[in-house]
């Protein structure tokens, strides 16, 4: 099955999900810069789609060695983080995993980020070109 494919039907099935709690407020403000589709550059590869609260991240290392992961959920914006949690995955032990991750830093359309777990422990950092 294509990557492509992958990403679609996650994100059809995270569209169906119960909004966040905060869907009301964020509808009517302008997006945030976290929000929109990225792609993963450097020590990752994949995609990220995030709209509307509902998130949908597709990725794997650049060299193919393992299996690339699928997770969608829903999320919600404070600032320059967003803390998200996975409704579903094709890893069954990341369903109802809570985290949170933030811009670091911005160059031109390309966010350097770190992701933190629910205690707020850093458990990785990435880059990330904005498409759109």
């Amino acid at each position: 099955m294509s990557r492509a494919t992958i990403l679609g039907a996650l994100f059809a099935i995270a569209c169906g999900a119960p909004p966040p709690p905060n869907a009301d407020q964020q509808q009517g403000t302008s997006a945030s810069p976290l929000e929109g589709t990225f792609e993963y550059v450097g020590t990752l590869k994949g995609q990220a789609i995030l709209a509307n609260g509902r998130f949908v991240f597709l990725y794997g290392p650049p060299d193919g060695s393992a299996p690339m992961t699928a997770d969608a959920g829903t999320y919600q914006i404070a600032g320059d983080s967003a803390t998200g949690k996975n409704l579903y995955s094709a890893d069954t032990a990341r369903v109802g995993v809570i985290y949170r991750w933030t811009a670091e830093s911005w160059s031109g359309d390309t966010m350097a980020y770190v992701v933190m777990n629910d205690s707020g422990r850093v458990t990785g950092r990435g880059r990330a070109l904005k498409l759109r």
